[in-house]
């Protein structure tokens, strides 16, 4: 990024914070911010966010997170500045406070950790993994897979750096590739040492007691982890972000995906239900009462959730509360759309405009050293960091 495109994203994002009515910004604190960052800037290539800059940034790049559907709720965001962190024990302390605080009994909280920004030497801390937890997949040798096949290629990179699993089930929750300076150390066996960390939900179902067969669970934070913060063009590439699961995040994808746990058919035999004709609707039928299963144990469980219904609902609230105030929503239709129902949530029948913003935002990114971590930049997607952007 040149400096003359970075004064530009810096510019927007202070003149952020004053349309938004943050404390103390005005016009005249504007103009004199601007010109610190362009004096900062001139001199070193950069600029540092100060507290409050840091902490409002990462909550703007919610706001502007098209594919979120929670993002009606990004002043709640708790941010906590780890930029000062340059060694794998202070990282390891600050993720497992972050899991901690972020569970906090049950009543998730959302957060973000920010690390180091990016320099124009090697990232001062990256992790691989895609979220601090996950489930490992597991490649046999007739190529079937035990566990999540979304994690095959990471699962084989932590063995092969050195990762000995305890067990090779469906459920075994992968370890952290830190990376420090560059430098790839060797995995961390988090939730081995404290598989009280995880915090997973068992699935039930309120009448159907064969579930408890199905042997299913999930675990209760989603922290994505591989994710770049970008705050007024200064970007961050380890910020590890959670909200709370939405019901089909779990329900509709991660276990029923033919690509992921693939249940659905599990689920049809135990109800007894003929699979020998689609047009008996049983993946539907399945979906239905698998979703019904994690929202009835997570709340069993005292673990908050979302439902597709009551998320929708509020994020159309959302939306014509910004329109009063003249501000355009951006949205990806396809995301906020729920994957179970699409047609009965409030937001079907609304288009949202589909304008990145650049300046402030969350990025998918590729994966530090290359490995198999996370997938690739895709060519001209908006949702991707790009040198220059």
């Amino acid at each position: 990024m040149t400096t003359d495109t970075l004064l530009m994203h810096a510019s927007a994002f202070l003149r952020s914070m004053v349309e938004h009515g943050l404390p103390g910004a005005d016009d005249d604190w504007f103009r004199g911010r601007r010109e610190e960052v362009r004096a900062e800037i001139a001199a070193t290539g950069t600029y540092t966010h100060s507290l409050n800059e840091l902490t409002f940034g990462a909550r703007l790049a919610w706001y502007n997170s098209n594919r979120c559907i929670a993002r009606h709720l990004w002043r709640t965001l708790e941010v906590i500045d780890a930029r000062d962190v340059t060694d794998h024990a202070g990282v390891v302390g600050h993720l497992e406070s972050h899991v901690e605080q972020a569970f906090n009994k049950g009543r998730i909280r959302s957060m973000v950790t920010v690390f180091a920004p990016r320099t124009t030497g090697p990232d001062r801390v990256r992790l691989g993994n895609h979220q601090l937890m996950r489930y490992a997949g597991f490649r046999g040798p007739d190529g079937d897979v035990t566990g999540d096949p979304h994690s095959v290629d990471f699962t084989a990179h932590c063995i092969d750096k050195g990762w000995s699993p305890v067990a090779r089930g469906r459920f075994t929750p992968l370890p952290w590739c830190i990376w420090v300076d560059g430098r790839e150390t060797p995995p961390h066996d988090i939730f081995q040492l404290r598989p009280e960390l995880l915090n997973e939900v068992r699935i039930s179902h309120p009448e159907a007691p064969f579930f408890a067969s199905l042997d299913l669970r999930w675990y209760a934070v989603p922290i994505l982890a591989d994710m770049a913060l970008v705050i007024g063009g200064v970007v961050y590439p380890f910020a590890p972000f959670n909200g709370f699961y939405m019901g089909t995040e779990i329900g509709a994808r991660n276990l029923a995906d033919s690509t992921r746990y693939d249940m659905l058919p599990a689920i049809a035999d135990g109800f007894g239900w003929d699979r020998s004709d689609e047009r008996s609707l049983w993946r539907d039928r399945a979906m239905v009462e698998l979703n019904r299963a994690v929202l009835h144990s997570f709340d069993t469980a005292g673990v908050q959730i979302g439902d597709h219904h009551a998320l929708g609902s509020s994020f159309g609230a959302f939306c014509k509360a910004e329109e009063k105030k003249e501000r355009t929503v951006t949205g990806d239709w396809s995301w906020l759309v729920p994957p179970l129902s699409g047609s009965l949530s409030p937001l079907f029948h609304r288009s949202f405009d589909g304008d990145v913003c650049r300046h402030t935002n969350y990025f998918q990114q590729s994966s530090p050293g290359g490995s198999a971590a996370a997938p690739g930049l895709a060519a001209g997607c908006p949702y991707h960091l790009h040198t220059g952007a």
